[in-house]
């Protein structure tokens, strides 16, 4: 300020202090007539100023109103504020987002933009801050959360049904293949051997057409519950066609193939089907053993399991009709 300036303010003191009101009444015009709520707290949560949004976002009509509360009346979790002031006490400034509760009940989110203003000793003299409602926001960001959520459990849910068996709730062939694959890896890294049963029921078309399709899938159902029960969990079972089965089994080296087989043929002769006393369970298996270590194509070996059921097939009819 010029020598000239401090004469003429000596001169006219008055006018001085009219032009900080008046500067102060511009501020605060301003203040009130932002879309926003606008505040000045103390340390244990008086207010000290606020604007006519901060009222009415807090379900008041006057700011006055708001000089008879306390902040902390109005956090849906009290425990909120505290994590603010410690914040504000290392911070000069955070932008916290949290719930607030209006005097009428109904709660919102609110982002605040908060300042500390430190005292001349230190410490917090008071928090000067704007308030933003972002309840909107929040509300789709929660109904975006809730459709992927859903989104997710539709996509679990198909890709459950596109590798399971309806029937069964077996693996289906893809599923079988799927998980066949990572079998074998394992066993690769284990040393252990793979087997490979391929399993089909005998003249299922006949029961069908003799007992009808209910009964047939009965014999399907039939042949996955003994295999589910006979085998190891670890074991993957698949039905991969309409009367064939495929299982992929980790046995030790030289003793797994005949205990595996022997216990399938066993559960296979214990089947009986309700209603039906006459009715047997017969199937035709083909073995083939999977040295990890010489990786080949699942396929390869599904071929090979294939065509060693059909010659055991082809035997059972010959001792059938000798002629």
């Amino acid at each position: 300020m010029s020598a000239a300036e401090r004469t003429k303010e000596k001169e006219n003191p008055g006018g001085r202090r009219a032009a900080i009101r008046a500067g102060e009444d511009r501020y605060k015009a301003l203040v009130e007539q932002l879309p926003v709520g606008v505040y000045r707290t103390t340390h244990d949560g008086t207010f000290v100023e606020a604007n006519a949004v901060l009222a009415r976002m807090l379900g008041f009509r006057r700011p006055s109103d708001l000089f008879r509360c306390n902040v902390k009346d109005f956090y849906v979790k009290p425990e909120d504020r505290d994590r603010h002031l410690e914040k504000l006490s290392s911070k000069p400034t955070v932008f916290p987002e949290f719930e607030l509760r209006r005097s009428d009940g109904r709660k919102f989110w609110v982002r605040d933009y908060c300042r500390r203003v430190r005292a001349p000793g230190g410490g917090a003299l008071h928090y000067d801050g704007v308030l933003i409602d972002i309840t909107e926001r929040k509300t789709a960001e929660r109904k975006l959360e809730l459709t992927l959520h859903k989104l997710q459990v539709t996509n679990e849910k198909l890709e459950n049904q596109s590798l399971s068996d309806h029937l069964t709730g077996l693996n289906n062939r893809r599923g079988f293949f799927s998980f066949g694959l990572q079998q074998m890896k394992i066993a690769k890294r284990l040393k252990e051997d793979n087997y490979l049963v391929f399993l089909d029921i005998d003249n299922l078309k006949e029961v069908n057409d003799a007992y009808g399709h209910a009964v047939g899938d009965l014999l399907l159902q039939g042949v996955a519950t003994i295999l589910r029960s006979t085998l190891r969990e670890s074991d993957v079972i698949g039905r991969i066609g309409g009367d064939e089965f495929a299982v992929l089994a980790m046995r030790s080296k030289g003793i797994g193939e005949r205990s595996l087989l022997s216990r399938i043929e066993e559960g296979v002769g214990a089947f009986r089907v309700k209603g039906n006393a006459r009715l047997r369970l017969s199937v035709s298996m083909g073995l083939v053993n999977i040295d990890p270590q010489k990786y080949q194509q699942l396929d390869d070996f599904l071929a090979h399991a294939d065509f060693l059921m059909y010659q055991q097939k082809r035997q059972k009819e010959r001792q059938e009709n000798p002629s």
